[in-house]
């Protein structure tokens, strides 16, 4: 029993460990893809690419311009309720102030003409007596 309790079962054998160092032959797969990538940026973009850098290019003004088209079509809209109100408004006042001013003349026309008939009536008439309560 004393044989089991004195090997630790916990140890691990020094060929077993991980190392935080890469290997010879990471590094060299590295530098070869480095090499890739760089000569592939040297060469530039292949035609494929460069189309589908256009389609994107393109795809991009064209939102830009839809979004300034719709802000200038949104401003336009308030504007147009705007003015269409102050033109409702407008219209509304003058009938307003016809219908106040045609009320305000016939009633003055009418008060006039009473007292050129009372001034300018040779034989002197009866006084007429007027329908409205309100006149006396």
């Amino acid at each position: 029993m004393s044989d089991a309790t004195d090997t630790p079962t916990d140890t691990v054998a020094p060929a077993d460990t991980i190392s935080t160092e890469p290997t010879q032959a990471e590094i060299d797969a590295w530098v070869e893809r480095e090499k890739q990538r760089r000569q592939a940026w040297l060469a530039g973009p292949s035609d494929e690419e460069r189309a589908d850098y256009a389609s994107r290019l393109r795809r991009r003004n064209l939102a830009d311009r839809f979004g300034e088209g719709e802000e200038r079509l949104n401003e336009s809209m308030r504007i147009g309720i705007r003015y269409s109100r102050e033109a409702q408004l407008a219209a509304e006042g003058a009938v307003a102030l016809i219908y106040r001013f045609t009320r305000k003349t016939f009633a003055e026309l009418v008060e006039a003409g009473r007292q050129w008939e009372e001034e300018t009536s040779l034989p002197p008439r009866r006084r007429r007596v007027p329908i409205d309560d309100d006149e006396s």
